[in-house]
């Protein structure tokens, strides 16, 4: 019988972080295969680009010569990282876990090759997964202002909460952000746990609902539920998973709203925020907006815990901890 897969080990040693990168498994001949980096990058380019063909012109090899390594990688480990369709291709669930180890054993040897080098080594990765806000935008506007390599591939992506939730799980992201409230954070937590995640608190705020300078509700000093029921509430959509835990601001707020609108875009939710006379219950508007919009303190008072998940056994990259240093400072701002 072949033996199981065995899975990226991190072994830490007095501060000293050693990587085993190789994966190996017995095949029914008992015959010891290696999967190689190159093989790796291969399955995880594909995934990013959603076909063989763009995978093959970024790697610079041909699509035949690619696709064979592919199946050659999948027919080693045991494992379907791709469905073939006529559009592409569509990374199976199992595909999906294969990914992220693949995506954390590249990570964690190009820090190898870094730090044994001394220098840096092809194209540095970065990926962050967030709700919407504006602070975080900030932090990762930093980032890349100071990064001084030649070449980088970053991704900034502004999404569901469950989808920030599955990218750090399955190593799409390093760093997730997201908030937590009295409505969703009992559920949240319990997530936390399951997908092996661990929140980190940046700041906690209390909890406002935005509405446009020219509102009929923009003078108060403070609104309740009761008050803003009448007019549409604008919120963010949350795809398959649109139930009142992974809402994003209060969904005891949205609940009690007449009418609601969910948006995909911040711009969208500003335009109609000033079009409609609506209201938004998420925890922030943007400071380049300020002086179009008013922010109207919830009463009774709410809070809103806003912070950044990491996987728990994964070892943060250097980038990883100077985007969570850029959080910190921006999150004052």
């Amino acid at each position: 019988m072949p033996a199981p897969l065995s899975l990226p080990s991190i072994v830490c040693t007095r501060g000293r972080t050693l990587y085993f990168l190789e994966i190996i498994r017995y095949t029914k001949e008992k015959e010891c295969v290696f999967m190689t980096l190159q093989q790796l990058k291969y399955a995880v380019t594909v995934a990013e680009c959603g076909t063989i063909s763009a995978a093959a012109e970024k790697l610079f090899i041909s699509q035949p010569s690619l696709t064979t390594a592919i199946r050659e990688l999948e027919s080693e480990m045991g494992v379907t990282i791709f469905s073939r369709t006529n559009r592409g291709v569509i990374v199976s669930r199992e595909g999906e876990e294969f990914l992220g180890y693949a995506r954390q054993i590249l990570s964690q040897a190009q820090l190898l090759q870094e730090r044994f080098s001394g220098r840096e080594q092809g194209e540095k990765r970065f990926a962050v997964s967030s709700q919407h806000f504006n602070f975080t935008v900030l932090a990762f506007s930093r980032l890349v202002q100071n990064f001084r390599g030649p070449r980088y591939s970053f991704h900034f992506r502004e999404t569901t909460t469950y989808e920030v939730l599955e990218d750090v799980s399955q190593l799409r992201s390093e760093v997730g952000i997201l908030a937590l409230n009295e409505d969703n954070e009992r559920f949240l937590r319990r997530m936390f746990g399951k997908l092996g995640l661990e929140f980190t608190e940046l700041k906690r705020v209390q909890a406002e609902l935005f509405v446009s300078a020219e509102h009929p509700l923009a003078g108060r000093r403070f609104v309740t539920v009761e008050d803003v029921s009448p007019y549409p509430c604008i919120t963010f959509e949350q795809g398959e998973h649109n139930g009142q835990f992974f809402f994003e601001g209060l969904s005891a707020v949205a609940a009690q709203s007449h009418k609601t609108i969910c948006v995909r875009e911040r711009a969208t939710e500003y335009q109609l925020l000033r079009a409609l006379n609506g209201f938004s219950p998420d925890v922030g508007v943007s400071a380049m907006y300020r002086e179009e919009f008013v922010s109207l303190p919830l009463e009774p008072k709410q809070f809103h815990t806003i912070g950044y998940i990491l996987r728990r056994d994964v070892t943060p990259s250097p980038m990883t901890l100077e985007y969570i240093q850029a959080l910190r400072e921006a999150a004052l701002i």
